[in-house]
């Protein structure tokens, strides 16, 4: 991971959603089976609503078993907790609140264009919003950059990232994180769920299954 100097959201370009791999339908397919397994036991019993919620939080559990790198975080604790919430700006200076964005999944990237790691994962990321594309999911990938001119430059042809810029630094140390990139992914309720320190494909199957477990 690098450490050093946020950035302007450049105009998305629209993309193409890629054909999921078969080893990312194989790994959603059973998600899902587990899923409605789970679901309807609950509902065959007393307390069904809360029975429900346990179970879905289990499935899902079990399916981001693997994406966690760490297993708990300095300055927020053991997971699950809420997420710091924060209001950013992106490249058009729209405010971008994470608070209001309850009832979508969202991974909070933490970045920056002079970080060589950042740089490695940033197409899978792209690939990742393609693919999710029309789902109850967002992408915030929060630039530590000095200003929008490095982002503009890092993204010659646009991206489909929704890019912020936090100058200050300021989001990432409430997240105990002060070297980049790291990625916690926050639920529908608000609650960070995982948190991946460094770079990470998130074009793999495991990755997918873990996410699409929340969306449900």
């Amino acid at each position: 991971m690098s450490k050093q100097p946020p950035v302007e959201q450049v105009p998305l370009v629209a993309a193409s959603v890629l054909p999921r791999p078969l080893a990312v339908l194989s790994a959603t397919l059973c998600a899902a089976v587990a899923l409605l397994v789970v679901v309807l036991f609950a509902l065959a019993l007393p307390g069904a609503g809360e029975r429900a919620r346990i179970g879905l939080q289990r499935v899902a559990e079990g399916a981001c078993e693997g994406l966690r790198s760490e297993p708990s975080n300095a300055v927020l604790g053991e997971l699950p907790v809420l997420a710091p919430d924060f209001k950013l700006k992106d490249y058009q200076g729209r405010d971008v609140q994470l608070s209001s964005l309850r009832g979508t999944v969202v991974l909070v990237n933490f970045w920056a264009t002079w970080c060589s790691t950042c740089v490695v994962e940033m197409p899978s990321m792209e690939r990742l919003v393609q693919r999710l594309h029309g789902k109850p999911f967002r992408l915030l990938a929060v630039s530590v950059d000095d200003d929008w001119a490095a982002v503009r430059k890092f993204f010659p042809k646009g991206t489909a990232l929704e890019v912020l810029l936090d100058t200050p630094r300021d989001t990432p140390k409430r997240y105990g994180t002060d070297k980049f990139p790291e990625s916690f992914l926050v639920d529908k309720d608000g609650q960070i769920r995982q948190f991946v320190v460094s770079n990470r494909d998130w074009d793999t199957g495991d990755t997918q299954a873990c996410i699409e477990s929340l969306l449900d």
